[in-house]
């Protein structure tokens, strides 16, 4: 079938919607929800926090969708006048990461983009590599991958004293996390979870413009763009716990289309009707932001490897 919209031949097909697309109209459609999605993000957290967007951090991996991230944001921030900075984390994975950010130097240096990159041996004095090595985790290496990279993250947003960070996670992603806390009955999580509207002493919030897109649409709007962008896979992911979720989420879809985009107004539904998260406690070790009264996770877990 043509595209609906001006009866050319169609690159997709949405299943969720019904709309079949030619490459001009995806373009454009596509283009249209990421603009949306960022301009709602940003105006609910500088109305609730009287915060003022003049410069953003982009989380760079090379990756298709932090890459598209950049892209588009690059897009949105010459427009308005906005400062822009990609900030990478170098994990120190051997045959990975090293790759991607050569593609993600080559996308700053295409789009004139600063870019800043701390790794893991900055922040604990050893790769990931190393650290799995040396201390074996009892269930996932994703596990203080996770901690160890939001740290990195926050760190050098604060560094680059940008006011939001950007993060290129797709509707798949989004959607696993929401059905991976609702499995745990996890309502706080929820709550708290990026895009945030509230700013947190010491912690620079996050925005997700590209949480309403699948991932295939995505890589879609990458290739068909012509971005450059690291296609490999981590090497520690085939042990990630999201990969369970991931399974259900895309039989459910299969099966019921649009399941991935009710759970996320499912989710902004909680969020509504739940108060403000309660404004975070600081780290007694380190200073930082802690979900608790003791040790935040960071020192609890690295602290002995802290520099």
């Amino acid at each position: 079938m043509p595209c609906k919209s001006c009866e050319l031949e169609p690159v997709i097909s949405r299943r969720y919607s019904g709309e079949i697309l030619c490459r001009k109209c995806f373009f454009r459609s596509f283009e249209k929800n990421v603009d949306r999605e960022l301009r709602n993000q940003i105006n609910r957290l500088s109305s609730s926090s009287e915060l003022k967007i003049n410069r953003i951090g982009v989380g760079l991996s090379g990756g298709k969708d932090s890459t598209v991230s950049l892209h588009i944001l690059n897009m949105y921030s010459r427009n308005r006048g906005i400062d822009l900075i990609a900030l990478c984390v170098d994990e120190g994975i051997e045959d990975y990461r090293s790759e991607s950010l050569k593609y993600a130097k080559k996308q700053c240096s295409d789009l004139d983009v600063e870019i800043r990159i701390s790794s893991y041996k900055d922040l604990i004095g050893m790769t990931l590599d190393e650290l799995l090595r040396k201390a074996p985790p009892v269930a996932s290496p994703c596990s203080p991958c996770g901690v160890l990279r939001r740290r990195s993250l926050n760190n050098m947003a604060k560094s680059a004293n940008v006011d939001c960070m950007v993060l290129g996670h797709n509707l798949d992603d989004f959607s696993q996390t929401v059905l991976m806390n609702h499995s745990r009955g996890d309502v706080s999580r929820l709550v708290r979870m990026a895009p945030h509207r509230h700013v947190q002493s010491g912690f620079v919030p996050r925005l997700l413009p590209l949480r309403r897109l699948p991932e295939q649409e995505v890589y879609l709007y990458a290739f068909l763009k012509g971005m450059n962008f690291h296609d490999g896979d981590c090497p520690y992911a085939g042990k990630a716990q999201r990969n369970l979720f991931r399974k259900i989420l895309l039989e459910l879809e299969n099966k019921q289309p649009g399941t991935r985009h009710s759970l996320l107004n499912g989710m902004e539904k909680i969020r509504e009707n739940s108060p403000a998260p309660s404004e975070l406690s600081s780290c007694p070790s380190c200073g930082e932001p802690s979900g608790g009264n003791g040790p935040c996770v960071f020192c609890r877990e690295f602290g002995s490897f802290a520099v």
